[in-house]
């Protein structure tokens, strides 16, 4: 008879740690509870190209228009100097309404290819090829004046910047005639991504955060640098790509 109580005692408990795991929604020990066990959903994909080259066909405009301009090209200054440039909304993707719950998944991947070659007649400090990718997100809903943008602290203006991002940087020193050739592919993934929690514990109220999810989005990929030593021809590119998930 005590055989039969232990061992009746020893299933419902049994029972009851089962039950105990399967009731309720998952909590912090996930890491993110709010997309925990979502069905994964493609968004899209979109892809830009930037040139830094002694010559661009066609000649570039002094400031890249803003929108729709997916081949920018940037005229690269004589050695020593250092060229700067800035290509914004490189590529894009327009998400429509309630396209997600409570997630924008960015992958990113590069190809870069570019060379460096001190062609001066003396050693120089820096020869640099470095280029910083930021994603914004814009939305009618971000056009109330009293939404802040958390990236710069001023209003949003119905834009949230730098909600995602990457840097390379390669910067050496080089003596006279050194060269360098680069041909690399460069992946960056999302890790938390673009998510409700975060944007929240940012700054911006829950039903601010609601609403953008429920809204129609533009995400917006815009890259900037600086070179200096590149070479031409050898062209110094970046095939920008960038792809959304979401639950």
């Amino acid at each position: 008879m005590t055989k039969s109580i232990s061992k009746i005692a020893f299933i419902l408990s049994s029972l009851a740690i089962a039950s105990a795991l399967r009731a309720g929604p998952p909590g912090d020990e996930v890491g993110e509870p709010g997309s925990f066990g979502h069905n994964i959903i493609y968004m899209g994909a979109a892809s830009g190209f930037v040139r830094l080259s002694n010559v661009c066909t066609p000649a570039p405009t002094p400031v890249p228009p803003m929108t729709a301009n997916n081949d920018q090209c940037f005229v690269l200054n004589p050695q020593p100097a250092a060229t700067n440039f800035d290509a914004p909304d490189i590529c894009r993707i327009m998400l429509p309404k309630k396209a997600t719950k409570t997630i924008i998944y960015p992958t990113l991947n590069f190809f870069v290819n570019y060379e460096l070659k001190n062609q001066t007649p003396s050693p120089q400090p820096h020869g640099i090829f470095n280029f910083f990718v930021a994603i914004s997100i814009e939305s009618d809903v971000l056009l109330d004046p009293s939404i802040i943008d958390p990236a710069t602290g001023a209003p949003a203006n119905g834009k949230l910047t730098g909600v995602f991002s990457y840097t390379y940087r390669d910067d050496q020193t080089m003596d006279t005639g050194a060269r360098q050739r680069h041909q690399l592919t460069l992946v960056r993934a999302g890790n938390a991504g673009i998510n409700k929690a975060t944007l929240v514990s940012q700054g911006l109220s829950q039903s601010v955060v609601d609403d953008l999810f429920k809204s129609a989005m533009t995400v917006r990929m815009n890259i900037s640098g600086t070179g200096q030593l590149l070479t031409d021809p050898g062209t110094a590119t970046i095939t920008t790509n960038m792809r959304l998930f979401g639950d």
